[in-house]
């Protein structure tokens, strides 16, 4: 309703409530004062007309409103149908070997029915809707048949003709399985899957090791014995005494012959000196500290019987003293 429309009348009750008193009061010669009491009293009438008509019009309005809306979404009567009730239908999935068992009812109506050429509306019905539904599942996963079924659910609930033009189909009811033998063989596929992937993931890292070590590493003593201090900075004196381990391996890794300045020292006879390279490679293992290196210099020098402290003059001197008087 345009504005015209929608205010016309309550404009028209004004008017007429205004010109009725001012009229009245001059035909029958009201003194001003009254003529004025008069015309609020018609204009406060008037105000109580307009609110109630238009009041009326809203409701008018609101009822017709809902009115539509309750027309718009009533759900049409359902044609009458045929439906045929399928228990278990096997259907491909994405996997090779392995099918979906699909259960349904499939609803049919004939599209014209005064230009029916089949004989078998039923089978017509069950054929499209299984042609639909392999579309669906053929990109499923079997592991994943719930969202498959949903899918399916959505795809076979439209009523759409099948191909031959005779019936328009539609699935109720759906229903979507894998065997439990074949839920148990892709139980175990997926664990196996997961294993085969941890281990490739450990054996390219263990590759990638072990380049690391014969590439960059043990390429030679001096680049070797500068690796080892990298993770061993506080331990030079065990990393000059651990050249000839380097180079045993060095020479092992790279195929070719020990440097002749190593060769006096085997890596299988390590020198009482020298940590073994098992004493190395843990470094949870003591190392050698300074004052053990003293201790063991003191018990070398004991077991050779040779004093641990020098001698005085006049003990250097007492032998030739006694050898002269001999003489």
């Amino acid at each position: 309703m345009d504005f015209t429309s929608r205010w016309r009348a309550p404009a028209l009750v004004v008017v007429v409530g205004l010109a009725l008193p001012w009229a009245l009061g001059l035909a029958l010669g009201w003194g001003r004062w009254l003529i004025m009491l008069a015309l609020l009293v018609s204009l406060g009438l008037s105000g109580l007309v307009v609110k109630q008509i238009l009041f009326q019009r809203d409701q008018r309005a609101l009822r017709d409103e809902a009115a539509r809306r309750r027309a718009a979404a009533a759900k049409p009567p359902t044609p009458p149908h045929s439906e045929h009730h399928v228990p278990s239908i096997p259907v491909d999935s994405a996997e090779p070997y392995y099918r979906f068992l699909l259960s349904c009812t499939v609803c049919w109506v004939p599209q014209e029915q005064g230009q029916q050429q089949h004989g078998n509306l039923r089978g017509l019905a069950v054929h499209a809707i299984l042609e639909r539904a392999r579309v669906v599942t053929i990109t499923g996963a079997p592991t994943d048949v719930d969202t498959v079924q949903t899918r399916l659910a959505a795809e076979l609930g439209a009523m759409l003709p099948d191909r031959s033009g005779q019936v328009i189909s539609w699935a109720e009811s759906i229903g979507l399985t894998v065997p439990d033998d074949d839920a148990r063989r892709l139980a175990r596929l997926t664990e196996l899957r997961k294993e085969k992937q941890v281990r490739h993931q450990e054996r390219e890292l263990e590759q990638h090791a072990r380049a690391y070590l014969a590439e960059e590493v043990l390429t030679d003593p001096g680049t070797a014995v500068v690796w080892w201090l990298s993770r061993h900075p506080e331990q030079v004196r065990e990393a000059a005494e651990l050249l000839p381990t380097f180079a045993q391996l060095t020479a092992a890794v790279t195929k070719t012959d020990p440097d002749p300045h190593y060769q006096a020292e085997r890596l299988d006879t390590p020198a009482p000196d020298r940590p073994a390279l098992s004493a190395v490679a843990n470094p949870g293992w003591p190392r050698i500290t300074a004052h053990q290196e003293e201790e063991r210099r003191h018990l070398r020098r004991t077991d050779d019987d040779t004093p641990a402290w020098p001698r005085a003059k006049d003990h250097d001197d007492r032998p030739d003293e006694d050898t002269s008087s001999a003489r």
